[in-house]
């Protein structure tokens, strides 16, 4: 990201027509059900705008008279590239590029309106608007870098950050502003917008889907004021967390910056309270809790309290390991491979310390089991039982599912990391569950299960997961739905893993999302054998599956 604003020439009769009543007929003019168009023709008229000298006071309302129009564009063009494979190719790259430009245009423009005004103390309600501005498109790229799960760019966090310190050296930080950026204008200040970017990141949104990236960011608007901003030498500062006005970095934890001297761009960032409202929210609101503040489910929002009120420590040593390593990716696929348990010894628990901790997944252990065996045509070999099984052979010819070679970077006793560096998209998602094996060990056929939990990405070095092992056995299953007594007629994968009584971990199951629901009373099949239990309860769903305890007395 450039880092320097673009030099200004005097305008001319040939270029942009920057008057605001001309804008003003251009903006109705814009062809927008025409996305590629109107991208055109935005981007070209913001590069002129940013690069003539035309007065604060028309600059401004030039971009305000844009904004609707950009945000448009910028929305319809997510709503192709999001949801496509990671990491993403061709035109759906081309197009988070498009999108991310134009945002920055934005930004641009407002960033040389806050220069041209931050030597006039009189323009304090322009200048506000000017940074307020360009933090929240700032805060729009950052927020498609993570949804597309790709490194943001050099310089954006100096830039956030700077903007932010010019708005505490004019006292501007709590001046409320309309966000027309909105689809809803509201107030808001440009101390709420800072601190929503610097929660987002600390929010660890590499580890979340894009669908929760988008509604955390959305929360955090709502969220971002019960945090507090304190300067370092305040000897009464509270919080777990520290940014640096004057660095291209985002905040990090404070314990990690060491005991050094007091740095006057420093600032502490308390989420105290912003924890407790959250807990009293879920007190009150217990069934729809996260739906109250605008996160989509429970457990994000469980796991975001961790990660703004907890500092991780990971128990396990990492070890470089270089190998090519088989991943096949969803409950169906690895499904059509697996059959019985297998087992693999963990390793032992050791605290380290290093920087990784907003990366690094932290885990305890890892499952194998074995593969079903294949015919030599790759079809999945169908046997015969006298059990429900038989009147779906049909769906027991599953195709060979797809096996993608990754480059393994490292491997915890829980967890690896792991680097696609292929030309081709990947079906990996976070929340997915995954299948793995040393591709050199392919025939002996002992895969590990596994959750991604953060997948993060840039054009230099390819596409990078962090993954979670589960227990340390497991089995393939098939489950059905009972309605009002009957078994369902449609029986769906699933897998199990058993009870670890030394762990005092019971028995839980792996199933699609859907038709499943704690309190549903289902049928186990395990080996042909069949089993009536009942959901407990809800341990996890990721969007891609969900994780449930169970019962076998389906009375309780």
């Amino acid at each position: 990201m450039d880092l320097q604003l673009p030099a200004r020439r005097k305008t001319t009769s040939t270029g942009f027509n920057t008057r605001p009543d001309a804008v003003r007929v251009w903006v109705d003019e814009l062809p927008l059900i025409n996305t590629e168009k109107s991208w055109l023709l935005l981007d070209d008229a913001l590069e002129q705008v940013n690069s003539l000298s035309i007065s604060a006071r028309d600059r401004l309302e030039v971009l305000e008279l844009l904004t609707t129009s950009v945000i448009s564009v910028a929305e319809a063009m997510k709503k192709v590239f999001l949801a496509k494979p990671i990491p993403l190719r061709g035109q759906n790259l081309l197009l988070a590029k498009q999108a991310v430009k134009l945002c920055n245009r934005m930004a641009t423009g407002y960033r040389i309106l806050a220069d041209d005004l931050g030597h006039d103390d009189s323009q304090t309600s322009q200048l506000t608007v000017a940074i307020h501005r360009s933090l929240r498109y700032l805060s729009e790229i950052l927020l498609t870098n993570y949804q597309i799960y790709i490194h943001y760019p050099e310089g954006l966090w100096k830039t956030i950050n700077s903007l932010y310190a010019l708005a505490e050296q004019h006292e501007l930080t709590d001046q409320p502003i309309t966000d027309a950026t909105l689809s809803t204008p509201a107030a808001s200040t440009i101390s709420t917008v800072y601190k929503q970017i610097l929660l987002m990141s600390l929010a660890c949104p590499y580890r979340l889907r894009q669908k929760e990236i988008h509604f955390v960011y959305n929360a955090l608007m709502g969220l971002a004021d019960t945090t507090r901003m304190h300067n370092l030498e305040d000897e009464q500062a509270q919080g777990l967390f520290m940014v640096n006005l004057n660095t291209d970095k985002p905040p990090s934890y404070r314990a990690l910056n060491g005991s050094g001297p007091v740095d006057r761009h420093c600032r502490i960032l308390d989420t105290t309270s912003m924890a407790k409202r959250i807990r009293d929210i879920q007190n009150r609101q217990p069934g729809n809790a996260s739906r109250y503040i605008g996160i989509g489910d429970t457990d994000i929002l469980q796991r975001l309290m961790l990660a703004w009120g907890v500092m991780p420590k990971r128990r396990f040593a990492r070890h470089a390991k270089s190998a090519k390593v088989g991943l096949v990716v969803g409950l169906n696929a690895i499904h059509a491979r697996v059959t019985g348990p297998g087992t693999e010894s963990t390793g032992s628990e050791e605290a380290i310390a290093d920087q990784h901790y907003l990366q690094d997944p932290t885990f305890e252990a890892s499952t194998t089991f074995k593969t079903n065996p294949f015919d030599e045509s790759g079809r999945r070999i169908v046997t015969t039982a006298k059990t429900p099984a038989q009147r779906y052979s049909s769906e027991d010819t599953i195709d060979t599912p797809r096996i993608e070679s990754w480059k393994m970077i490292n491997i915890s006793a829980g967890g690896y990391s792991l680097l696609w560096d292929s030309d081709d998209s990947s079906n990996a998602r976070v929340g997915e569950l995954v299948a793995i094996i040393e591709l050199d060990n392919l025939g002996e056929g002992d895969w590990h299960l596994g959750v991604v939990r953060w997948m993060k990405g840039s054009s230099a070095y390819g596409l990078e997961l962090g993954i979670q092992m589960l227990s340390p056995c497991s089995q393939a299953v098939w489950a059905y739905v009972d309605e009002s007594g009957i078994l369902s007629g449609r029986k769906m994968q699933g897998i199990l893993l058993p009870e670890i009584k030394v762990l005092k971990q019971p028995a839980s199951l792996l199933l699609p999302t859907l038709p499943f629901r704690a309190g549903c009373v289902a049928t186990l099949e395990t080996a042909g054998i069949l089993e009536n239990i009942k959901l407990t309860q809800q341990l996890e769903n990721t969007g891609s599956f969900a994780q449930y305890h169970f019962s076998t007395s389906i009375n309780d």
